[in-house]
């Protein structure tokens, strides 16, 4: 006996299409991973590397208490203005330093001599979700404006992000490389947040938004 194949409704293709759409266009949800530990003896780490740093009076506790403040002038590049954040944020940044200017060595040609950033430290929760504390908050975050390099010249993320020149490609191959450094980098594809620099954090969620 041949079976005949019964027609589908129309509202019914409608809701299959619809529900597929959907999927296709939903963003990943971050990952959950385990933070990282503050390495032992931190601050005689970080200047033993070369970082130079002064005391920070700042709240080891609380909602918005940082361990181990440290305010760095200069880790293996200058830091403009002078950065307050945690040791562990600043350890981290400073492991990163060689590969950006390896990056930079390759697609502008020259080192990089400064971090523009916009800060570490800020007591508030997340911009976009006022229900969680920002990273910023315990300064494991920081938040990249652009590189000065030996030249003189500067590169900017709100002004260079999405040219199609050397300038551009350095920012993105930054991004795609703290990716593998940080727990979560946000640029200019995330939101509007993020226009004008790329986060990095070493919260407890995975995620890469280049």
């Amino acid at each position: 006996m041949l079976l005949r194949r019964l027609p589908v409704p129309p509202i019914v293709l409608s809701l299959m299409l619809a529900a597929l759409l959907a999927g296709c266009g939903k963003k990943p949800s971050p990952a959950r991973v385990t933070p990282p530990a503050e390495p032992p003896h931190c601050l005689a780490a970080i200047e033993a590397a070369g970082a130079r740093t002064v005391a920070w009076q700042m709240s080891t506790s609380g909602a918005c208490g940082v361990s181990s403040p440290v305010v760095a002038s200069t880790a293996r590049f200058a830091m403009k203005p002078p950065l307050k954040t945690s040791c562990l944020m600043l350890a981290a940044w400073m492991s990163f330093e060689p590969e950006v200017e390896a990056l930079a060595l390759r697609h502008l040609g020259q080192r990089v001599v400064a971090l523009r950033h916009y800060g570490s430290h800020a007591c508030r929760t997340m911009t976009g979700n006022g229900n969680r504390r920002s990273l910023h908050a315990s300064a494991r975050a920081l938040d990249i404006a652009g590189f000065e390099l030996a030249d003189g010249s500067v590169v900017l993320v709100k002004r260079d992000w999405r040219s199609r020149g050397p300038e551009g490609r350095f920012l993105r191959a930054v991004a795609k490389a703290a990716c593998q450094r940080f727990s979560v980098v946000l640029t200019p594809e995330s939101d509007r947040f993020h226009h004008d620099h790329i986060h990095v954090d070493l919260g407890p969620w995975k995620l890469c938004s280049t």
